[in-house]
């Protein structure tokens, strides 16, 4: 019966399903649907609708979009989440974050803006609403 919050408890940055290693390098565009580890180098966007992990030492040149990310590595790009941003104690983001929930560990960096959104809840109903431009016409027009 209150069981309905717990598909938004705690992101679980332990289990991934593609790894970039640390001695690889990766040129493009990444869009997954699974959550995605990185410890090697991103040039590039990279776009998931679950969790990413930049591991301590690894680097991304680009922007990132997600549900939740956990950052030790450093970043040169915007991250968008539509959950949590966890910057490490090794880890620096230089670029805007608009993002749910914001945790900043000692000695983390961040060097940009940041926009809080109001609620996951919220985002989702205003992106369905702005997808169907026809969803306040049928309710409209419903006899």
């Amino acid at each position: 019966m209150f069981k309905k919050k717990q598909e938004s408890a705690s992101p679980q940055f332990d289990n991934f399903d593609t790894l970039i290693g640390k001695k690889a390098t990766f040129e493009g565009t990444i869009k997954i649907k699974e959550p995605i580890r990185v410890d090697g180098v991103v040039n590039g966007e990279i776009m998931s609708e679950s969790d990413i992990v930049i591991g301590e030492g690894s680097e991304v040149k680009g922007n990132i979009k997600c549900k939740n990310i956990l950052l030790a590595g450093k970043t040169n790009g915007n991250i968008e989440a539509t959950g949590q941003l966890h910057i490490t104690g090794t880890g620096a983001l230089y670029g805007d974050a608009s993002i749910y929930s914001f945790i900043v560990d000692e000695k983390g960096i961040f060097d940009g803006s940041c926009h809080m959104k109001k609620s996951e809840e919220s985002k989702r109903v205003s992106t369905e609403e702005s997808e169907d431009p026809s969803s306040s016409d049928k309710n409209s027009q419903s006899d």
